[in-house]
């Protein structure tokens, strides 16, 4: 992608080489730091611009410096880095790391994802997003777009451009909504002030996504979505992947908790769900480098540009005993099991285990009696089955007894 007419050829130090996109209220570019001899991409904005009209360029500033102050106080592997902010007449620019990849949305949109690499996927974000939260720093749009993805997994979010820190300055006014409707939480479509466990809702909608191949809540128009989101309760994400392992579907359950005091009331107890369910997981095939093959491995492995065909998986060869896998996804409903505000993955799934297991033994029971192996059990069996053996068995007995009389006379 070329340098547009009409677009800076430099921003402070940094001298601009191309455009590498844009949205509604500014472009990235990709410059280069002369200082460092390095590359950065440079975020601009138009403070001046105002895409629903009027004068909000004081907003627009406000909300874009505080993106700086969010994020560029943070340090973590799974954000990324803020280097620098400035003002060029109207135009304020971040530079930031320049990060070689895939958006987790181009990924999506090719195949679906390895549910191994979607559990490591899901937990580096809860990482970032755990790292950003004790800073007081709520991001407010995560999506599949603001979500990177290196080569070898590495999962970088960005945009931190509507984070807001739980004490600001910058106050949105009531019924203000900012975000991708299809990832809000239950509290941001209603206007409500929303804290951290917002995130982890956005983050299991991105989770269910990867895994299910589908959105949790989808409608013609935005009204009839945002009153699925407030009201109607998702299926299990096992519905549509029958690979999705029973303790997953808890885990995404847990995570789109319409009030947020039944959510993971922390980013980091996800993440350890998530990786604790990865590690549960049977070992599947994936798409080898070297060709159509299939390789068994417990993890796939990003080793080829793109990273997408990496992640590919057909779900359906992953594993063997997918039937047995969807009784069980299915069977916690029948079960009787649900999520309480006390959840803990690790006894659920136990307890989970327990009455699956219960059940089928009596299934096995019920539809498998022991076989009768012996004369003796066939003829008792026969008996009972006809009363009127009973005399007929009795003569045959008299008989023999007789016979046995005169023999030993």
């Amino acid at each position: 992608m070329s340098l547009a007419d009409g677009a800076p050829k430099q921003l402070g130090r940094y001298r601009v080489v191309k455009e590498l996109g844009r949205g509604a209220m500014g472009v990235v570019y990709k410059a280069e730091d002369p200082s460092l001899g390095r590359m950065v991409a440079i975020k601009t904005i138009l403070l001046a611009a105002d895409p629903d009209g009027g004068d909000g360029n004081d907003d627009n500033q406000a909300r874009f410096f505080q993106e700086a102050k969010a994020a560029g106080g943070l340090n973590h592997p799974n954000i990324i880095t803020i280097y620098d902010l400035g003002m060029q007449g109207e135009l304020a620019y971040m530079a930031m790391e320049l990060l070689g990849g895939d958006e987790l949305r181009t990924i999506m949109s090719s195949d679906r994802i390895a549910l191994s690499a979607a559990l490591e996927i899901a937990a580096q974000v809860a990482d970032g997003l755990a790292a950003a939260h004790e800073r007081g720093v709520v991001h407010r749009d995560i999506k599949p777009s603001n979500i990177m993805l290196l080569r070898g997994q590495h999962v970088k979010i960005m945009d931190f451009g509507i984070a807001r820190l739980q004490v600001s300055n910058v106050k949105t006014q009531t019924g203000t909504r900012l975000g991708s409707p299809k990832y809000m939480s239950p509290e941001q479509i209603v206007g409500r002030d929303v804290d951290h466990r917002s995130d982890i809702y956005s983050l299991g909608v991105v989770l269910y996504e990867m895994v299910a191949g589908a959105a949790p809540f989808s409608a013609p128009d935005v009204t009839q979505l945002m009153y699925q989101i407030g009201s109607v309760t998702s299926r299990p994400p096992s519905v549509f992947n029958p690979a999705v392992p029973p303790m997953l579907d808890l885990i995404v359950a847990k995570a789109l908790a319409k009030d947020s005091a039944d959510r993971y009331q922390h980013a980091w107890e996800m993440a350890a769900d998530l990786r604790t369910c990865r590690a549960a997981l049977p070992v599947a095939p994936v798409v080898s480098d070297m060709g159509g093959d299939t390789v068994p491995t417990t993890t796939a492995k990003a080793s080829v540009p793109g990273a997408a065909r990496a992640l590919k998986i057909d779900s359906v060869a992953a594993a063997p005993n997918l039937r047995q896998r969807a009784a069980e996804a299915t069977g916690a409903a029948q079960l009787g099991l649900s999520i309480s505000r006390e959840y803990d993955a690790v006894p659920t799934l136990q307890r989970l285990k327990f009455a699956a297991a219960a059940k089928s033994h009596a299934t096995t029971l019920r539809n498998y009696p022991a076989a009768d192996t012996t004369v003796l059990r066939r003829a008792i069996s026969a008996l009972r089955k006809n009363p009127g053996m009973w005399i007929l068995g009795a003569s045959f007995f008299a008989a023999f007894v007789v016979a046995v009389a005169i023999a030993l006379v």
